[in-house]
């Protein structure tokens, strides 16, 4: 697996602004990093970042470029927690950053209920370090629409390739990426002009609708949040090709409701360790029901750990920046 150096140079320490960390300046570079701690255990891993966000990736330097709030930063693991760098003032975002990785969780009562199952214990031990991304909603969306039949790497170019048309150039220490486009600005395309961009299937007409949508108020992610999760769920499935996986991703991953539990073949086949079968395209009920018995309201987090298990075997390659 992949992951940013945990070893750092020491920072010079101050009373910083936030409980847990510390900014200072590093041999060699003019400008500051900031510290944070994280609850323990806690460690960034490029495989479990990109499952999750899809566009983060590794720089030349050895930490991981990626977006949070709309702001490119990088980070790496570091003492106990992480360091990360950005174009902002770093102490403006470090609030985001500390939310944004939940760093501040007490992920212990999660691991010892997972424990408890002993098909689940040793991935526990192997993929404790991860935690829950809590991404941008409307990026997030976006990028489990295009998930649909495709792979980490093919969603990861369709993400990068509408930042690149219709997103704005960001540079970090030397590495330019592109902030993804808001609702308005994909909404004023034009759905002919995100065709032609031959995003696959009928991505774009889904994109350019959920865009229209939340700009005009019909659709509030915000608001979705505060939804109980087979509400938020059912509404998504409203959209056309909008399906129960497609659905329980964006609940996880940018509605925070930790019980969904997005299905793929992969996971299904992290369910086969306990005698079930999944099939795709079909409504899987009495395993969802089964899912939500067994799992209860770590089911997003035990369905992470079956799917970075597969991820592991099938060992793709880092996505450099």
């Amino acid at each position: 697996m992949s992951r940013a150096s945990s070893g750092c140079p020491r920072s010079t320490e101050f009373e910083a602004p936030l409980a847990g960390a510390r900014v200072g300046a590093h041999p060699n570079q003019r400008r500051t990093v900031l510290y944070l701690t994280a609850r323990q255990p806690f460690e960034l891993d490029l495989r479990w970042l990109q499952a999750q966000a899809f566009r983060w990736c590794e720089g030349t330097d050895g930490w991981y470029y990626g977006f949070v709030k709309g702001h490119l930063i990088k980070v790496r693991n570091c003492d106990g927690g992480i360091e990360f760098r950005s174009n902002p003032a770093e102490e403006s975002l470090a609030a985001d950053v500390r939310s944004y990785f939940r760093l501040d969780q007490d992920i212990a009562p999660v691991h010892d209920a997972l424990r408890e199952d002993d098909k689940l214990r040793g991935l526990v031990e192997q993929y404790g370090g991860m935690r829950i991304l809590r991404p941008d909603p409307w990026e997030c969306l976006i990028a489990y629409i295009c998930s649909q039949n495709n792979k980490i790497e093919g969603i990861t170019a369709i993400v990068d390739k509408l930042a690149k048309r219709y997103g704005e150039p960001l540079t970090l220490d030397g590495v330019t990426l592109h902030s993804f486009p808001s609702p308005g600005r994909l909404a004023a395309a034009g759905e002919s002009k995100l065709k032609g961009m031959n995003l696959g299937l009928s991505r774009a007409s889904r994109i350019h609708e959920v865009a229209r949508h939340i700009t005009e108020g019909v659709l509030d992610l915000n608001a979705l949040a505060r939804w109980p999760h087979p509400l938020a769920r059912g509404f998504l499935m409203s959209y056309q090709d909008i399906g129960p996986k497609i659905a329980d991703c964006v609940c996880l991953f940018a509605l925070d409701k930790g019980e969904a539990f997005p299905v793929d073949t992969n996971i299904g086949k992290g369910l086969e360790r306990y005698g079930k079968k999944y099939t795709p395209g079909a409504e899987n009920a009495q395993l969802m029901q089964w899912v939500r018995d067994h799992f209860g309201e770590h089911a997003g987090y035990a369905g992470q750990l079956l799917f970075l298990d597969q991820l592991e075997k099938q060992e793709p390659a880092p996505t450099p920046c």
